[in-house]
Order: C-alpha cells, then sequence, then structure tokens
C-alpha cells in the first residue's frame, strides 16, 4: 500500500507491505512543496509493537516520534488522522486481469 494521510496538519505518505500486524511500514514527511522530508520506520515482524493494533494507531505511534525527532513544525497539532481521499498514488489489482475480446 501507497497512500498519503495528514496528521497533526502535515502530509505523510506510508508505503506498507506485509500482513495486518506484521507490516514492513514506512512513512515520509510531506512538505508544503511537496518534497520528501524526514522519515521513519517500522518492521512489526521484529520491533516491539501491538501487533493487534490498526495500522493508523502505528502510524501515529511513528509520526509522534518523527515530529519531534526531526523537528517538524506542524500546522495543528490537534488535527487528528485522516487519510488523503482521491489521492491514489498507486492502484495495485489482484493479479487477475479480465480480458475482454471483441
Amino acid at each position: 500500500m501507497v497512500r498519503e494521510f495528514e496528521y497533526q496538519g502535515e502530509t505523510f505518505r506510508v508505503t506498507a507491505h506485509g500482513v495486518h500486524g506484521h507490516e514492513e511500514i514506512f512513512i515520509v514527511h510531506i512538505e508544503e512543496d511537496g518534497v520528501e522530508g524526514a522519515e521513519i520506520s517500522i518492521d512489526r515482524m521484529t520491533e516491539e509493537n501491538d501487533t493487534s493494533a490498526p495500522i493508523e494507531a502505528i502510524l501515529v505511534m511513528l509520526c509522534d516520534k518523527l515530529i519531534p525527532q526531526s523537528e517538524i513544525q506542524v500546522q495543528n497539532p490537534a488535527a487528528p488522522f485522516a487519510w488523503r481521499e482521491g489521492n491514489v498514488v498507486f492502484q495495485v489489482h489482484d493479479g487477475l486481469q479480465d480480458i475482454k475480446h471483441d
């Protein structure tokens, strides 16, 4: 999955792969000019974490570490986590394609 989300008024991009609770997750801060900034990651198979937690909770946890660590000046500290709708970075299909013949 590659998808953007907002947290504390900032935009981030997540790249995650694996099964629920055992993903490798990478997030990067997207700066105002669209440039990729600071990043952080977790391997939920090997690093201590709540493997039953939804990915959104893990993303918030990572942002809560990344923001002070990278001294990101957030736009709105009270703004909650929210997926950015309509901004699909990559569409991935299930490997099966319906080929139509005329």
